[in-house]
């Protein structure tokens, strides 16, 4: 089973779609959410999280930043964490950081309405963890 931590994210609608995405099979499941990056991390040194999905929850310059240091901080973990980054449709489709780019099965980008994409990202992740295989975006 993979683990999933959820943030940037508020309670209601939108957190229930994704709730209801991801555990739509028995493979993934949310082990922890919050809307607040420090919390995120705080939450993910304890857990562990096979994979984040992380949504920019404040769209400023402070909320990039804070969405930037929580990605470096689970891609650092020992196995790092797969990164799922959810943009909004205004953003534009550019690395987060250098060194952050996309990488099939440990870094994605889906569009914040698209569940079939997150979906997709959560499968293809899953795939390279089960698989063993060495993550090539955390060397």
């Amino acid at each position: 089973m993979m683990t999933v931590l959820v943030t940037g994210v508020a309670d209601g609608v939108e957190l229930e779609a994704l709730r209801s995405c991801i555990h739509t099979g028995p493979h993934f499941r949310i082990v922890a959410h919050t809307h607040d990056a420090d919390v995120a991390l705080a939450q993910a040194r304890v857990l562990l999280p096979d994979i984040a999905v992380v949504t920019l929850h404040r769209p400023d310059a402070q909320g990039e930043r804070d969405r930037r240091t929580l990605v470096r901080a689970l891609r650092s973990f020992d196995p790092p964490t797969g990164i799922i980054l959810r943009r909004d449709p205004h953003e534009a489709a550019e690395a987060i950081s250098p060194g952050l780019e996309p990488v099939q099965g440990a870094i994605h980008e889906v569009r914040r309405a698209d569940l079939d994409a997150l979906h997709h990202a959560l499968v293809a992740i899953g795939r390279r963890r089960a698989s063993c295989n060495i993550d090539p975006a955390a060397h």
